[in-house]
């Protein structure tokens, strides 16, 4: 390599580093107009957690659906939904939908379970930073700085989110948690999956019920995109 291959490489990382040449993926780029896709779990035969008075899979794309018409009030703001209805998707298809929807966000939304029958709460995962900074010919080490800086993204999103969702379930967050998932880590572009309370605790499963508690949380993580998108580096 030349010297002014070298230089030229150094300068691009640097300007790339600094936010100064966009990255492919990143619709936050699009004068101001901002695409946010929602993943409603589960669906179709597959009803997630189940009990008496509950189905995960209602749930979610109830929730689903009443932040997108939240987000209608909204200019810059376009919502789409993975599922819009009750039916089943395979993790194949739900990459393959988020693969072509030119989202700048992805929110998956499920109801926890588990971890006891005491457990109480929500939840706020991102996707884990498994793999380090590569070294190598310099398109690896591009592709690899977009894959850090979305990571990145999406903790600020999570952390927004979890701030923003304190307003419905007073003191119980039960943090942000760094976990795999093969939807987020299909596609090159931020995401978080939120866990809103337990299906197994019944105090938890009777709020989550309510009507009003499903606004309350469609209108938090709604302002948790606002404050993520406003603060936008």
């Amino acid at each position: 390599m030349n010297g002014r291959v070298l230089k030229y490489g150094i300068f691009t990382l640097i300007l790339l580093i600094t936010g100064m040449i966009p990255m492919a993926g990143f619709g936050a780029q699009r004068q101001n107009t901002y695409v946010i896709l929602l993943d409603p779990a589960h669906g179709g035969a597959d009803t997630g957690v189940m009990t008496d008075k509950l189905r995960e899979k209602d749930l979610t794309l109830n929730i689903a659906l009443l932040l997108r018409d939240e987000g209608k009030k909204i200019s810059d703001f376009q919502f789409r939904l993975i599922r819009s209805a009750d039916r089943s998707l395979s993790i194949a298809e739900r990459i393959a939908i988020a693969g072509t929807a030119k989202a700048d966000c992805i929110v998956s939304i499920h109801v926890n379970s588990g971890f006891g029958k005491k457990a109480t709460g929500y939840e706020v995962y991102f996707p884990g930073f498994q793999q380090p900074i590569a070294s190598g010919d310099q398109t690896t080490i591009l592709r690899d700085m977009a894959r850090n800086k979305t990571l990145n993204d999406s903790v600020r999103l999570a952390q927004e989110m979890q701030a923003e969702l304190e307003t419905v379930f007073p003191r119980k967050g039960r943090g942000l948690r760094d976990a795999p998932h093969p939807l987020l880590e299909s596609v090159n572009i931020p995401g978080v999956v939120v866990e809103i309370a337990f299906a197994t605790h019944p105090d938890d499963r009777k709020k989550v019920t309510e009507p009003e508690t499903q606004q309350a949380v469609a209108r938090a993580l709604l302002r948790g995109l606002q404050d993520y998108f406003r603060k936008m580096p």
